[in-house]
């Protein structure tokens, strides 16, 4: 019995004993991993922070850098192509021989939003492999490195666009523009829609709610199938109150005009409102001078409108003045023939290429609203003379153009017949 009971308690010491050596090993295996852990860090920050091995680090994490990179550039005003290879770390050399090679090929001006891509070979020092300088949506001029030299070839990059022909109509609600928006109609294809009109048709007064408008006009795609550039207007109507104004598009001795069924062409003289989405402001006639307080003749016509929205030349002609007009601040004077000259005031900034001894085409933007000299705010300020006498431009009865006759008139008729065929066509596929 005595030798079955310290059986028991021997067993019972042995399992504790062994329990505890478990434990007491545990925590000593512990103690040494971490020690181990310890000294391992340390010899690694020391070898992080030898300089030899630092500069090795370096050059592999370099070569792993891409060698090529490709840079889209949007040029700002006032940019040079100078001033733009002067900011991607190209040496004199390297400027000096793509600024040549520019001149050579006829790239000696840039303009405003214009992109330009330029791919590097970034292994120093570095060098250009190619420019690519868009200067419209269908084509691209190019620059491209001959293998490792210093010479370049020049291409020019027709982009394969394909011309398909779309056609909107829709009811005016509240302006011809904001209902055209709504048919995602391009905005310059709107621009071009009020020119046309603009010889005929008052945008503020002569529209009514509800009034339509149809138009055709040339679009192009790329191979994404997305819009990249706009043609021509084929045909465009307007519906004011019942009554139709159609124009065609025809092309007379070389040139795109736009005629009534009748052949006779919309363009006149002069045009009545030489913006687009302005408001009449302030009439022809006497009126309280908003500035100098007192009753005074007002021999123009105001169009209230944004600040920078486009001022077009009412009509071909030579620019007499553009430059400061007291009062009418920032002024274009724009003499049409021996009986008409123009005159836009107020303006914030003139175009590019609007001075003195300038020739301008009717249409042609030559500055934009703004509120210089005595304004109480941005509008255009427009009068047009006559023999040396201002005359009020709403009024004014001017001639139409030209009239189609002979074998011009017989082909007018057949261009007529098939742009109406092509209406019909176009309105039935949209249904």
């Amino acid at each position: 019995m005595k030798t079955q009971i310290l059986k028991v308690a021997y067993k019972k010491y042995i399992g504790i004993t062994a329990i505890i050596l478990l434990l007491f090993l545990s925590i000593l295996s512990q103690n040494f991993y971490n020690s181990y852990k310890k000294s391992e860090l340390g010899s690694f920050e020391k070898l992080i922070k030898n300089i030899y091995v630092n500069k090795t680090l370096n050059s592999i994490f370099d070569s792993l850098e891409p060698r090529f990179e490709k840079k889209t550039y949007v040029v700002k005003q006032g940019d040079t192509l100078q001033k733009i290879l002067n900011n991607h770390g190209l040496n004199l050399k390297e400027r000096n021989l793509l600024l040549s090679n520019f001149k050579k090929n006829n790239i000696t001006s840039i303009y405003k939003n214009q992109k330009i891509q330029i791919t590097l070979d970034k292994i120093k020092p570095i060098k250009v492999l190619d420019v690519v300088i868009t200067v419209s949506k269908k084509k691209d001029l190019k620059l491209s490195r001959l293998d490792n030299t210093e010479n370049y070839l020049f291409t020019e990059i027709e982009k394969n666009l394909k011309k398909e022909l779309d056609y909107k109509e829709s009811n005016i609600v509240n302006s011809l523009y904001n209902s055209a928006i709504e048919q995602k109609i391009p905005a310059n294809i709107i621009v071009e829609f009020a020119r046309i009109y603009g010889f005929e048709i008052d945008f503020q007064r002569d529209i009514w709610k509800n009034d339509t408008f149809q138009i055709i006009y040339e679009k192009f795609l790329n191979d994404k199938n997305q819009i990249v550039e706009t043609g021509n207007i084929i045909f465009a109507n307007m519906i004011l109150r019942g009554k139709e104004y159609p124009l065609y598009m025809f092309k007379s001795q070389g040139k795109i005009d736009y005629y009534d069924d009748r052949g006779r062409s919309v363009k006149k003289t002069l045009m009545k409102t030489p913006i687009n989405g302005a408001r009449l402001s302030s009439s022809f006639g006497m009126r309280k001078h908003p500035i100098l307080g007192y009753n005074k003749m007002h021999k123009g016509t105001d169009f209230a409108a944004p600040l920078g929205t486009p001022i077009m030349a009412s009509g071909d002609g030579t620019i007499l003045k553009a430059s400061w007009c007291g009062g009418g601040g920032n002024c274009v004077k724009i003499k049409h023939n021996s009986t008409y000259t123009t005159v836009y005031a107020h303006l914030s900034k003139f175009a590019r290429g609007i001075k003195k001894g300038s020739k301008v085409l009717q249409g042609q933007i030559i500055g934009f609203v703004g509120s210089t000299g005595m304004s109480t705010g941005p509008h255009l300020h427009y009068e047009i003379i006559e023999n040396n006498k201002k005359i009020n431009s709403q009024t004014l009865k001017l001639p139409s153009g030209k009239i189609l006759k002979g074998n011009e008139r017989k082909e007018f008729e057949v261009k007529k017949i098939n742009t109406n065929v092509l209406k019909a066509e176009l309105i039935y596929s949209e249904n």
